[in-house]
């Protein structure tokens, strides 16, 4: 006779077969079995390991009633996922579709439903929850080897001042607040486009631009934008900034090449002007408003620059010439109407002549007189 004397731990279940069929459960205990033709075989499983996870646990689960009284199953449907709690605490995250054996007493089992299509949305409790066992990770997700490992969670943020645009699949589901937000992504495609609606500046910087007469100049130009339509925006444009800056750049080009240089330095709003004008509709057409353009600067071929810089000095020097002519037209005719009033008062004239005397005694330092006093006043001073 052969007798088998099984001990079983607190923490395990061993299975009994016979001839390869499953027999009963052991609990923990000794245990005796006498094994004659040697048919009987044992397989001992630890519990602490919370999963009942063989690869035929289906088919020994549903053939084999016995194990119903020791595991627990759950299955999941295509469009749901469950929050697995022991003891109250969330042990992790099950994929959708699948099925879930558990020693029933590794601990208090639960599982919380939720059907993702519904409500695709995580609330700020269960992210709360999600969050703080760390289960928001691929390697942490409850699975079998056919469903492929995956981030649970979309975990996407809107700044402030921001709108946020949700796209679930590819189609436009609502907008976001600023803020966190959480989405279930199993069987779905998460997206989030978001835009700053403050007001931005744009820099369309060294522009070589050919004018109507074939001079090539540099020109920086600052435009001011904001979004006010965002879902238009986003239906209307892939490429939001690269859209804008080549609307803008063509525009400028087009102001540019379409009047002379003359013409661009004489009228510097005219730039300005004419690029609000060719941009405004196209711009509200994909619901962005431009509240503001100007050019920055327009630099100059060195050449171009140094023949301006010598027409500007040539005019300057004429405007000089004119204004010292005009000047000394203007002292001479001031002498020869002053002239003409000394011509008919004697008086007066003398008074000029006593007048220059004292402006040439002032610079003399040493005055010698010969002939005395009356040969110094002789026809010098006469009044009559």
């Amino acid at each position: 006779m052969l007798r088998k004397i099984i001990t079983v731990k607190e923490n395990e279940r061993t299975f009994v077969f016979k001839e390869q069929q499953l027999t009963q459960v052991l609990i923990p205990g000794k245990h005796a079995f006498w094994d004659v033709k040697n048919t009987l075989s044992f397989r001992t499983f630890d519990i602490n390991g919370l999963y009942f996870s063989e690869p035929n646990a289906d088919r020994l689960y549903r053939n084999y009633p016995i194990l119903q009284e020791h595991i627990s199953h759950w299955k999941l449907n295509s469009n749901e996922v469950g929050l697995l709690y022991i003891d109250d605490l969330l042990r992790g995250i099950v994929a959708p579709s699948e099925h879930l054996y558990l020693w029933q007493d590794a601990g208090e089992i639960r599982l919380e439903r939720i059907a993702i299509d519904s409500q695709i949305e995580l609330d700020e409790r269960i992210l709360f929850l999600i969050n703080r066992a760390g289960a928001n990770t691929a390697s942490r997700l409850i699975r079998s080897d056919r469903t492929v490992a995956m981030k649970p969670i979309a975990d996407v943020s809107v700044a402030a001042e921001h709108v946020g645009l949700l796209y679930v699949d590819g189609r436009f589901v609502r907008r976001l607040a600023p803020g966190q937000h959480a989405f279930w992504q199993f069987n779905h495609s998460i997206t989030l486009k978001s835009f700053d609606t403050r007001a931005q500046l744009l820099e369309i910087s060294g522009q070589e631009i050919l004018s109507k007469d074939r001079v090539s100049l540099r020109i920086n130009l600052t435009a001011g934008i904001k979004i006010e339509d965002a879902e238009l925006l986003a239906q209307s444009v892939e490429k939001v900034d690269e859209y804008i800056y080549k609307t803008l750049q063509l525009a400028l080009r087009e102001a540019v090449g379409t009047k002379s240089l003359d013409d661009i330095l004489l009228d510097k709003l005219y730039i300005n002007g004419t690029v609000r004008e060719l941009v405004t509709a196209s711009l509200t057409g994909i619901g962005v408003s431009l509240q503001s353009v100007g050019v920055k600067d327009i630099i100059l071929p060195g050449e171009i620059k140094a023949i301006l810089n010598q027409v500007v000095e040539a005019q300057k020097a004429a405007e000089a010439n004119v204004i010292k002519r005009r000047e000394e037209t203007a002292a001479t005719r001031s002498l020869h109407n002053t002239a003409k009033v000394m011509e008919n008062n004697p008086t007066l004239l003398r008074l000029k002549e006593l007048e220059a005397l004292e402006k040439v005694a002032d610079k003399i330092e040493n005055l010698t007189v010969y002939g005395g006093l009356e040969g110094l006043m002789n026809n010098t001073v006469k009044i009559v």
